[in-house]
C-alpha cells in the first residue's frame, strides 16, 4: 500500500520548487494535534530567516521515531 503523500511548492533563488511531503496528517505534537504538514508549511514560512541566522553554523537534528513521546536520536550534518 503507498503512503499518502503531498506536495507543496516552495520559492527558492532559483523559483518555484516542488516538496513532497509523506504522510502529511501523521500526528507529530500529539498534545497540540500538529502535524507533518503543519510543521513542512511552518519551515517553508521561515525558512529563509532560519538560514540567514542559522545558515553558517552547523547543525544536529534531533529525530523521533514516532513523535515527540516516542524513541529520540540525533542525525549530524543532515
Amino acid at each position: 500500500m503507498a503512503s499518502e503523500q503531498t506536495t507543496l511548492t516552495v520559492p527558492g533563488p532559483h523559483g518555484e520548487r516542488e516538496m513532497r511531503i509523506s504522510s502529511p496528517n501523521r500526528v507529530l505534537w500529539p498534545d497540540v494535534g500538529l502535524t507533518k504538514l503543519d510543521l513542512a508549511r511552518y519551515m517553508v514560512d521561515v525558512g529563509e530567516a532560519f538560514i540567514t541566522a542559522n545558515g553558517d553554523r552547523p547543525v544536529a537534528l534531533q529525530r523521533f521515531s514516532d513523535n515527540v513521546e516516542g524513541e529520540q536520536f540525533f542525525s549530524k550534518n543532515p
